[in-house]
Order: structure tokens, then sequence, then C-alpha cells
């Protein structure tokens, strides 16, 4: 036994064996859950990072590493034609795993012991404090809350793509990685739940905050140059071979705060319970800025290489990475300190890091680039971007007290500004005539926006810049502390001042905040301390700070944290947002009694879909459906059943609990429909069923618990793909365009004043030059008797945006007049062309034209 603990890399063979032999268990069974979990978070990149000697840093790049190999693994076995195996996934994250076995030899840090990551802490308590709470706000009741749109649409392109669909990830706006991860992920457990879905998302927020803490002490560390702080230059030794620096030596309480500031934002704690892109791209970013501190410090070109590649990390899950890339230059320049090493072929780590920043997003970025929907992406945000000035402090402050309490926002944002005021009146040139009014001018367009708005175009953000720009210009700052302050400014004035639709898009600015929020922090401590120990003749400048008041002050505030963001996004007898603000806890006073207007992730809600689409897939509800929800939703839980496109389905499911309501027909609901059921959920609402005069159906008051049960034990990726082909195959080819692949028919209430509903589903053979609009005639030979034409989809998916393979279900109802004769009637189907009606001709097997009218089936009207 002591033989084999002497060889940990033969531990690390025998754990990977084991999460190999896990995915042979059950799908979505717990062990097979963690196993898939280690496969794609934590083994592919643990070997790559043996050398490194800091347990929490190894540990941080073990899982980027794993994250963006899983990303790329998945990204570039999607290419190849057809489904995606599980074994093809399986053996290329082994091999990635296993490589560094040909060339490393030696494996005594392989795995450093647990108390390594504590040891160097003086504070341990206080890690505890940040670490519990962050694990509790993050894994409890992950899997209560349904998806939200975008995850919906999330999760079913990560279906597609898994069932063949080699346009599922181009489809998107995004970048690919929200969808990757949990692709690989879902692959690996069999079957998907909202909670498993989303662990890899709580995991990049937990590692954000090491992230944030380790370059919290790249800000601090003892061996840097003296900083101008004082109140007076005497009161510091002066070491002419060093440049000063901004900051007071803080080396355990600005990275404990930094962590604690970032562990408890809101946004953070949202994004790290939903499927989406803004925890990677906070964890990432971080870790470029991080592996540029290193590189500043050793000039070793690794370190740049890494922050290439990891900002292309953070730019395959979305564009907001870029907004770190002026901090990341200013980084990454040749410095001019004399205390800093000098590399002697400067080339040699830039061209590294272009390198890393390639390998990663070409895979993707280059393809995508030469696609179509490149250029509507492009369109999408110009219109986000929009084209005038703005001020958006307003909606700044009312997001950031919804997600982490108005106290948070107001403690951390009189830190940040206040810490940058204060750091312009220590340069003693700027204290009366420029620090003064700065403060008033921050104040007056905070509290009245439009106080510098002139004509179309609101100036209130070059105050803001004045503010940065004076704050670089005030003292003599380190490279570091320069870059932090491009990383605050580059996103906080360009979500504020500059873009039309920022909403939540100002979570990129949490690392930078936290951070400089810390170093305010740390300077108050730093000088408590001055003031209680003698200072001249300390080791490396330090000073011992007496901890015990802002221990009391962390303690105090990580409780109170804490609860509020339990009650938004943990607890469920009462929901937040759903609720609010009743919802709200009484001590957590905010100005803001209304919710912001969009913009609403990672809150408590539950409204039954679940039962819905499983009452759907077991048979119990047959027809098409409306509903009070938006359409992404209902999409994945239906599991692609056809939502009507007008005001009569079947059926509608009427949601207590919404995300993003649907304007319905009350006057028609009243009087042409009636409830036939309602599912009670464990949150005291219900989802209510109703069914349209005459019903046929009446369930009762349904349990929706153990259809929920139901609906995760069978979801599986091939239900959730948008490929059907209908009940009914067909192949009927109009043009060398489109091609009619099957349809379904439900002629149940084909009678006068009733409906035939039919969904049709397309594949386009081609690129389609322009939008054709679809007919569904109801016929005789006597004429017209009723129709259905438009766009498809609902007239939201025209045909020029279709791409070549793709497959569209179209839903159509034939609304029936009252005076409709009885009988039997063609069902007629085709395309024209809306500016001159000319139709297409549809092809016989030999490719001649054959008609312009397809007769689908034969209708029966009772």
């Amino acid at each position: 036994m002591n033989r084999i603990f002497r060889h940990p890399h033969v531990i690390f063979l025998a754990v990977l064996v084991a999460a190999n032999l896990t995915l042979f268990f059950p799908a979505a069974s717990p062990l097979r859950i963690i196993g898939s979990l280690l496969l794609i978070t934590i083994f592919p990149g643990w070997l790559w990072v043996n050398d490194l000697a800091s347990a929490s840093l190894r540990l941080t790049l073990a899982a980027a590493l794993s994250y963006t190999f899983t990303n790329l693994i998945t990204l570039l076995l999607h290419y190849i034609p057809g489904p995606l195996p599980m074994w093809q996934l399986v053996a290329a994250l082994n091999l990635v795993a296993l490589l560094p076995l040909l060339w490393q030899r030696d494996y005594r840090n392989l795995f450093p012991k647990p108390h390594r990551f504590l040891k160097p802490l003086r504070f341990k308590w206080a890690y505890l404090l940040i670490l519990l709470p962050a694990l509790f706000l993050r894994f409890t009741n992950l899997n209560y809350s349904e998806f939200q749109g975008d995850e919906a649409l999330i999760m079913i392109s990560a279906a597609e793509a898994m069932s063949g669909h080699e346009n599922a990830l181009f489809l998107r706006s995004k970048g690919p990685a929200e969808v990757l991860m949990p692709l690989a992920l879902w692959r690996l457990t069999g079957t998907i739940t909202e909670g498993i879905a989303r662990l890899p998302f709580a995991l990049a927020t937990l590692y954000a905050i090491i992230t944030v803490y380790l370059i919290g002490q790249k800000l601090t560390q003892p061996h840097r140059s003296p900083q101008i702080i004082a109140d007076s230059p005497e009161m510091l030794p002066q070491k002419p071979h060093r440049s000063p620096q901004l900051f007071a030596d803080s080396s355990e309480i600005t990275p404990l705060f930094a962590a604690a500031f970032l562990a408890f934002n809101g946004f953070m704690v949202a994004f790290g319970r939903i499927v989406q892109y803004q925890g990677m791209v906070v964890w990432f970013s971080s870790l470029a800025f991080l592996m540029l501190c290193q590189w500043r410090e050793t000039r070793q070109p690794r370190w740049a290489f890494l922050s290439g590649f990891f900002l292309g990390s953070g730019l395959l899950a979305h564009y907001d990475a870029i907004l770190v890339l002026p901090a990341l230059l200013w980084l990454g320049r040749e410095g001019t300190k004399k205390d800093e090493p000098r590399e002697q072929n400067p080339l040699t780590s830039h061209f590294s890091f272009l390198l890393g920043l390639l390998l990663v997003t070409l895979p993707f970025y280059l393809p995508y680039s030469l696609d179509p929907q490149a250029n509507r992406t492009s369109d999408y945000l110009g219109e986000r971007i929009g084209h005038s000035l703005r001020n958006n402090l307003p909606a700044f402050f009312q997001f950031n007290s919804f997600y982490s309490s108005f106290y948070y926002m107001v403690i951390t944002s009189i830190l940040v500004f206040g810490f940058i005021l204060w750091l312009i009146w220590r340069a003693r040139w700027g204290r009366w005539w420029l620090t003064l009014p700065l403060i008033t001018g921050v104040i007056a367009v905070t509290i009245y926006p439009e106080a510098l708005k002139f004509g179309s175009q609101n100036f209130a953000g070059g105050l803001f810049g004045l503010l940065f720009l004076v704050t670089w210009l005030a003292l003599p700052m380190t490279s570091i502390e320069q870059a932090l302050l491009i990383w605050l400014a580059v996103p906080f004035l360009g979500y504020n001042f500059v873009v039309a639709l920022g909403l939540t898009h100002i979570y990129t600015i949490v690392p930078a905040w936290s951070l400089m929020a810390a170093l305010a922090t740390g300077q108050i401590s730093e000088r408590e301390g001055r003031e209680e120990s003698n200072y001249e003749g300390r080791e490396e400048n330090k000073i011992e700070t007496n901890f015990a008041p802002f221990a009391l002050v962390f303690a105090f505030f990580a409780f109170a944290f804490t609860l509020f963001l339990w009650n938004a996004f943990v607890r469920h007898d009462v929901e937040y947002w759903q609720d609010y603000p009743q919802g709200n806890l009484t001590p957590f006073w905010t100005p803001h009694t209304e919710l912001p207007k969009a913009g609403f992730f990672g809150l408590a809600h539950r409204a039954g879909w679940k039962a819905v689409g499983q009452a759907i897939s077991q048979g119990d509800l047959v027809g098409d459906y409306g509903s009070n929800e938006e359409p992404d939703v209902t999409t994945w839980y239906t599991r692609g059943a056809p939502r009507a496109c007008d005001p009569y389905p079947e059926f509608y499911f009427m949601a207590d609990d919404l995300i993003d309501p649907v304007k319905l027909p009350n006057d028609i609901l009243e009087s042409a429909y009636r409830e036939v059921g309602q599912f009670n959920l464990t949150n005291g609402k219900a989802m209510k069923l109703h069914q349209r005069n005459p019903t046929t159906l009446q369930l009762g008051q349904l349990d929706e618990t153990p259809l929920a049960a139901q609906f995760d034990q069978t979801a599986w990726p091939e239900a959730f793909a948008r490929s059907g082909r209908g009940a009914t195959p067909a192949a009927v080819n109009f043009k060398q365009l489109i091609k009619l692949i099957g349809y379904d028919l439900d002629t149940r209430r084909a009678h006068p004043q009733g409906r035939v509903s039919v969904t049709l589903y397309w594949q386009a053979l081609t690129n389609i030059p322009m939008s054709y609009q679809v007919f569904v005639h109801l016929e005789r030979d006597a004429g017209l008797a009723a129709q259905a034409d438009g766009v498809p989809v609902c007239w939201t998916y025209p045909t020029d945006v279709w791409r070549p393979g793709q497959i569209i279900a179209d839903q159509h109802a034939i609304a029936l007049p009252a005076e409709i004769a009885q009988g039997a009637y063609r069902l007629e189907i085709g395309w024209y062309r809306p500016d001159d009606f000319t139709r297409l001709d549809w092809l016989d097997e030999a490719g001649n034209p054959a008609g312009t009218s397809f007769t689908l089936n034969n209708v029966i009207i009772r």
C-alpha cells in the first residue's frame, strides 16, 4: 500500500478509471453525475498543472484547463457529421487527461495535501465564512427552479447538437461554451435535470472566487515597493531603487474581502444557478488577468500563453469577455519599473499570448465568421449598443440593489468611489479645485440622470470618464493597479453610458469592482494599524493591523448578505422575484418598490411545466396549446408540442409563476374555454389547464410532483431535439428549395366554427434567396373554403434565414367559418412570393414541375 502512495500518478489513474466506470451506472444516478463532472471539469487538466507549487492556483488552473479542453473537444466532435456518441467524448477526454504522462516524470506534487490550501491563511475562519455560504447559496435547491427562456434555448441547442444538427451552434447569437458544457455533461449522465445542467456553471462561480482572491494577493504582495499613501512621505522608509506603489500592504485583508465581495454578489449567485455564460465569462476573464500578473513577475512565456488561452475560453462563452482585453494589453506591455524582471525577447511572450487566444477561438469563430448568422449577430449587437450616449445609472443601481441588496450596493459603492475620490484628494494638486467638483457632479448625475443631457445625447459618462482618468494621473501606480482601474472603467462606462440595452451585462464589472472595494477596505485597515503600531523599522513595511473590529464587521455582513441571498435565490416557500416586493425581507429596505423591466436570472420560480410536459408525453393532453408563458420555456417542457398561432387552440396552459408573460385574449378564454384541471405545486401556486368547449376532459386537482419526476427520468436528448418529421411522412420537393418531409393533422374539431390544426415539417434544401409565404387551404371544386397563409412558424421565421438541411416545424390552424358545408375537402399546401403571388412548383420524382399546389390529405367537415 505504501508503495502505491509513493506513486501518486497510480492513484490518479485509479480514480480516473473509477470515474469512467460510473458511466455504467443508471442514468443521472448520483455516482454517475459525480464521475461525469470529474471527467469534464477536473481530470482533463489535472496532470497539465503538476509542476505548480501553489495548491489554490493549481486547483483553479486544472479546472479552467478542463473546462476549456471539454469545450474544444465537444466542439470538434460536433463538427463530425451525425450524432455525437458517448464513446467518442469519453475517449477524447481521457486522451487529453493522460497526455502529459508522455513527458512528466516527477509526480510528488500531484496531490497537494489539504492543509496546503489553508496553511498560508491567517484568518481561516473568515475564509470558511466565505466558502460555506458560497457553497450553500449556489447548490442548495439548485434543481428547484424550472429553466428560464435562455436556459431552455441552450438546452434545446445542446439536444440538437448531440442529435447531429450541424448548425445547432451557429444558429445562436452567442458563444458556444454555454451549450457545450451542459451538452458534454448530458451526454455522459444520460438524462438531464435542471440541477445537473447547472452544476458546471455553479462550479465556475466558485472558481471565480478563488481566482479573485489570488488576484487580491498579487495586488498586495509584501515584496513589492512601498506605497505613497501616508499623511506625510517621511512616514515611509524610502528605497530609491524601487518605484512608489499606490496601495498600502494589506496582504491578508484585501484578498479576503475581494473574495467576500465577489462571493456575496447577487449576480454571481444568480449566474451560478442558471445554464448560461456569465459565470464562465467572469471566471475566465479573471484568470486571463491573473495569468498576466504572473507573467509580469516571472516573464515566462507560458503565463502569457495561458492568459490568451483563458481569454479565448471567455470569448467562447460570450463576447463580454473582450472587455478585459484593454486591461490585459496594458499588463502585457514591456514594463519600465527597475524592480520588474525583463525578458530578452518580449515578442516571445506577445506571440505566446496570441497563440493561446487563437488556439481556443479559431475552431469556432473562423467558420462562424463565414456563416450568414455572423451578419445577423452583428446587426443584433448593433441594435443592443444603439447610436447615442445615455445615462443608465438608475438601472445600474436598481439591478444591483435587486440582486445584491441595497445595503451591498451602498457599501461597495462608497468603498469604490470613495476610494477613487480619496486617491485624487491625496494628489495635493487636486484637492479643492478637482475633487469637490467631481463629487458634486457624480452625485448630481446619479440623482438627476438627465442633468447633462443635451438633445439626444447624455454626457454623464464624460464625468465618470474624467473621474477614472484623473485617478490614473493622480498618483504613481503599479502596472497591476493601473490594469485594475482599466478593467473597472471599461465595462462601467460602456454599459452605463454607451450601450442602449445593458441590462444585467453590468455583471462584467463585478470582479474589478470587488477588488477595488477590497483595496479600499485593506487601506482602511492599514491606516488603523498605522495608528496603533510603530511603523518605522518594520520588515518589508508591514503593519500589524488589529483585525478584531474588521472580524466583527465581516462576520455580521457575511451573515446579513447570506440571509438576503438565501431569501432571493434559495428559499421557495416565498419567492422573492415572483412575490416582489412582499417577497423581500423586511430588514433589507430598498428604495426600488418596482421590479426591473427585464433581466431576471437564477431566482426561485416553479410553474409546473414538467407536469404539463409529462401529461402531453403520456397522451393525456392531445392537441395544440396556447399559454401565458413565452414560447422558449414551453417548447422545452412540452418537448416541441405544437403551440398555436391563432387564439383558438385546444388548450390554454395558465401558469401562476411567469418568466416572460404573454398577453392572452381574456374574452375568448372566458367565453370559449373551461378549466378542466389544475396541477398543484409545493410553493402554493398552480398550473391551470383550460380546454376549448365542448370539453372532453375533467382532470380535477393533480399533484405535480410525481409527473415532474417521470419527466426527469425520460429527459433523453432525442426527446428535445427539434427534428421531428411528423406522424405522417411525406416527400414533396418545391423547386429544389424546400422539401416537405412530414406532417401532423388534427381534425377533431373539424366542424363549423371549429378549426383544423396542421403542423408541416419543412427541410431547407439550399440557401433560399427570399422570404416565401406558405399557404394551407381547404378547397373543393367550387373553390377555396378556408385558409391559413403566412410566414412560417407564426410569422417569425422567414425562409431567407433558413439553413440547408435545417428542419422547421411550422404550425397552422385553419379557422372554419360558421357557414362551411359538411363533406370532404382537399387540404392543399404550397409556397408563393408575397410581392406578386407567384407560386413555387412542386416536382415529381423525375424532377419535372407537377403543379403549384400539393394535395396533402382530405379533411371531412362534420
